[in-house]
């Protein structure tokens, strides 16, 4: 018999759809329990990828079952509560509770698929390859049939991750691969989540067909494409014309462009643009849908240098530069890419043509940065790592006091213990001393 809690059920039906690309209208391939001396291994798989989780069974005797996905979408909840799954001749047996009742579902034994071995090496590289993968895996598209931009090209010498979507271009770097060649592996959408981004490292391991990545309980295969063409974006890197202007952009300044641009219902064609006007003020010029008003928000706490340029750009982009954490932003001219580059990293983006730029407006409305006054944002993370200290704050209070209250029990029951054991000692001596006057006036009266 097998145990695990309706939470994990949960993670991994969330996990293994999201990482297969599973509708709820999808049946979904088969899943296995599998126990060996040391682990509990949980698994899925189709022609491209494979997901494996893994957590510690000590003590439990090998098994190997294999149900239909449903199981999954059956017992799963927010509780704790433990699943309990066994073979029961030849079907698959489920037992829970749900709000107190008990549940049963019998499944039939799926038939066992082939699932990729894992690679004989493995490369340490830090939790900022899981974050670098996801940030990826947010650049590519399926709109090509030229190229496969729905995937990620590895390049193992060089220790890139790379990807684009033929207007934007996502260069990462500063990794160890077990390997010296460059490939392609499909974007996968698990690569974004919080799933697999918990782990403190992450190992990469390759074998012919595939490509391994474990961080902490989950490991991921993606099956390598050696038929994608993906084009030369290096080349262009390389290749970029000198920087005429650059733009040095605050941190509070970010924050407020970022959310002003915030994305919004476009009805128009021009509303998903803007126009990043360096004259000596930055001048970041938008028209928002349905208004017919052009906004200019002026960063004051942004620097340019450089000749004066007015370049026009996706507001998407623009805003994703600022959000990835770049702050520099250099431009070659009006016709030639934007580019953002620090220590491991290279974001570049095309412009849009100089004709449909926004020209300044005597009408517009001007909104500087510095007359908004921006509400300190904290990241999810951060937020949560607040709550549970200051949970474990209130728990360390309230255990105190109850410690306290203990032993001011404990010493007025100890002092009530004192008290007694007095009484005690003095009612003994009192009797004592009338044995003693009773033992003398009998031997006086034998005398």
């Amino acid at each position: 018999m097998i145990q695990v809690s309706r939470s994990l059920i949960r993670e991994l039906k969330t996990g293994f759809s999201r990482g297969l690309g599973i509708t709820s209208r999808q049946t979904g391939p088969p899943v296995e329990f599998l126990v060996d001396q040391h682990h509990l291994r949980i698994r899925t798989s189709n022609q491209q990828v494979a997901l494996e989780y893994r957590l510690p069974a000590e003590g439990l005797e090998n098994q190997h079952l294999v149900a239909p996905f449903g199981l999954l979408r059956c017992c799963y909840g927010p509780q704790s509560d433990l699943v309990q799954i066994q073979r029961e001749g030849k079907a698959i047996q489920v037992e829970w509770q749900e709000a107190g009742i008990p549940q049963l579902m019998e499944y039939p034994t799926a038939a066992c698929v082939e699932f990729p071995a894992l690679p004989d090496h493995f490369e340490l590289n830090e939790s900022r390859l899981m974050v670098a993968l996801g940030d990826v895996c947010e650049t590519v598209t399926t709109d090509s049939a030229r190229y496969a931009l729905d995937h990620l090209q590895l390049r193992g010498s060089a220790g890139q991750v790379i990807s684009t979507d033929g207007r934007q271009l996502l260069v990462q770097e500063g990794f160890q691969f077990p390997w010296e060649e460059e490939f392609q592996i499909p974007a996968n959408r698990l690569l974004c989540s919080r799933e697999m981004g918990r782990g403190k490292s992450v190992e990469v391991g390759k074998t012919a067909e595939w490509v391994a990545l474990r961080s902490g309980p989950w490991t991921i295969w993606l099956r390598i494409n050696e038929k994608a063409r993906f084009p030369d974006v290096m080349e262009l890197v390389n290749q970029s014309p000198e920087a005429i202007a650059s733009l040095q952009v605050s941190d509070e300044d970010a924050e407020f462009i970022c959310a002003a641009l915030k994305p919004k219902p476009f009805h128009q064609a021009d509303s998903g643009k803007v126009t990043l006007d360096l004259n000596g003020d930055v001048t970041v010029c938008a028209r928002e849908a349905g208004q017919g008003q052009q906004l200019d928000y002026i960063l004051c706490r942004s620097e340019q240098s450089g000749e004066h340029l007015r370049a026009n750009m996706s507001r998407h982009y623009f805003r994703r530069a600022l959000q990835l954490g770049f702050r520099t932003i250099s431009l070659s001219g009006s016709d030639t890419p934007a580019f953002c580059r620090d220590e491991h990293r290279i974001y570049v983006w095309a412009l849009f043509a100089q004709v449909d730029a926004l020209r300044p407006q005597s009408d517009a409305v001007r909104i500087e940065s510095t007359s908004v006054s921006q509400p300190p944002t904290r990241s999810r993370t951060k937020r949560k790592r607040e709550i549970e200290q200051l949970q474990l704050e209130q728990r360390q209070v309230v255990e105190t006091d109850q410690v306290l209250t203990q032993m001011k029990s404990l010493c007025s029951g100890l002092s009530e213990t004192v008290s007694h054991i007095r009484d005690l000692i003095s009612q003994l001596r009192e009797r004592s001393q009338g044995w003693s006057r009773s033992l003398t006036s009998d031997q006086s009266v034998c005398t």
